[in-house]
């Protein structure tokens, strides 16, 4: 989905059945997907390798939906044969008995799709965030969305429960030398959880954990987790340095 200075997103870089809205709402996440990163370069925040990403992350979810899209089609006009069988005896089941009605395939609504192959993501991350509701410190309320505008296009890290001088230290010398701004998230007990997710060997996702204390999450501007921590160390540089299409100074540390 890029040759070179071109990019290709929605309807000119891949074209699905009618089915769940994926054509018109996929488009907009490429978009999304680009807009980030190309700001991010030429406000010189990230390097030019960062935009690779880009063809890396909406090609595989431009399969996905094609994918999913197809199934569809083949459901409402199934080829002669077992096809049709199937399709025949799902909606001739479903008409008596509940379990048949998940068989009937009708469209699937757009998802965000998430990002197994990225290398602008660590494999703790490439799932897309939801907008969730917090409260501020005031008692004011607030959404992730509106996090991630007040953050203006830098990463946003989260530091979820209490953290030590050293951490807060570290977050602090980050944010000077990286497009980076940490928030740290407080639970009513003074606990709140990040999110780790468990891939397996071939990078497919196998289900989710919550990772509690001293954990961090890394946001990128269009709402996906770019990788997820269990203490402010290099492995949160790496993050960020990855994120960006590049290795920052410190990774090691």
């Amino acid at each position: 989905m890029r040759h070179g200075r071109l990019f290709f997103m929605g309807d000119s870089a891949k074209v699905v059945s009618p089915f769940g809205a994926r054509g018109g709402n996929t488009g907009i996440a490429d978009a999304d997907n680009l807009a980030w990163k190309l700001s991010a370069v030429m406000k010189g925040r990230a390097s030019a390798a960062l935009l690779d990403s880009y063809h890396e992350e909406r090609h595989e979810a431009a399969t996905q939906n094609v994918m999913v899209t197809n199934r569809t089609t083949r459901f409402l006009r199934p080829a002669p044969g077992i096809e049709k069988t199937f399709r025949d005896a799902a909606l001739g089941l479903a008409r008596q008995h509940p379990f048949a009605r998940q068989l009937v395939n009708t469209g699937r609504m757009a998802i965000a799709n998430p990002y197994s192959r990225s290398s602008a993501c660590e494999r703790t991350g490439g799932l897309p965030v939801q907008n969730v509701s917090f409260a501020w410190p005031d008692g004011s309320r607030g959404s992730m969305n509106e996090l991630l505008q007040w953050v203006d296009g830098n990463l946003l890290v989260l530091l979820f429960g209490d953290a030590s001088a050293g951490s807060l230290a570290r977050l602090r010398a980050l944010s000077e030398t990286a497009p980076v701004r940490c928030v740290q998230v407080l639970g009513a007990e003074g606990r709140a959880g990040a999110v780790e997710h468990v891939r397996d060997p071939q990078g497919h996702l196998q289900g989710a954990c919550h990772v509690f204390g001293h954990a961090w999450a890394l946001i990128r501007p269009d709402s996906y987790v770019a990788a997820t921590g269990e203490s402010v160390d290099g492995l949160l540089v790496h993050a960020v340095g990855r994120s960006l299409g590049t290795t920052l100074q410190g990774e090691d540390a």
